[in-house]
């Protein structure tokens, strides 16, 4: 599985970004590699977010669906329990790591997911500490 990263979601979305192309091509050589892409409520926000802020006449409704046109795309969410609230928050003291930088890499190491997709190279230093890989 491959956590794709807010960044990414918002260079695929924005055809005015420098590094739309390269992410478009990247999502689209994991997906014809049968790559199981997985992102989360949490990321969703953050993109809708950036585009309130970009754009106070962003149709987010619009944004939430061409995400979910995204080929083998599923979310992947927290266990239920307030105990994922903790490991979070130990994991952002054990790495000195921003805390949504953490719940992000709690999120998958919880769910297994061994590879990131991402250009936030402070939280690629900090899944490299965990052994989680990185798209290029």
């Amino acid at each position: 599985m491959i956590l794709l990263d807010a960044n990414v979601l918002v260079y695929y979305l924005d055809e005015t970004a420098d590094n739309h192309r390269v992410v478009v091509n990247t999502l689209q050589k994991l997906v014809n590699d049968q790559g199981q892409l997985v992102t989360s409520h949490h990321i969703i926000e953050e993109v809708l977010f950036i585009f309130s802020k970009t754009d106070s006449n962003a149709d987010l409704v619009n944004v939430v669906y061409r995400i979910s046109k995204l080929p083998n795309l599923i979310l992947v969410e927290p266990s239920p329990s307030i105990d994922f609230a903790s490991r979070y928050a130990k994991l952002s003291t054990e790495l000195n790591a921003g805390i949504n930088d953490a719940l992000i890499l709690q999120l998958m190491l919880d769910a297994d997911i061994a590879r990131i997709f991402s250009y936030d190279k402070k939280l690629l230093n900090q899944a490299k500490k965990l052994s989680i890989e990185q798209v290029t």
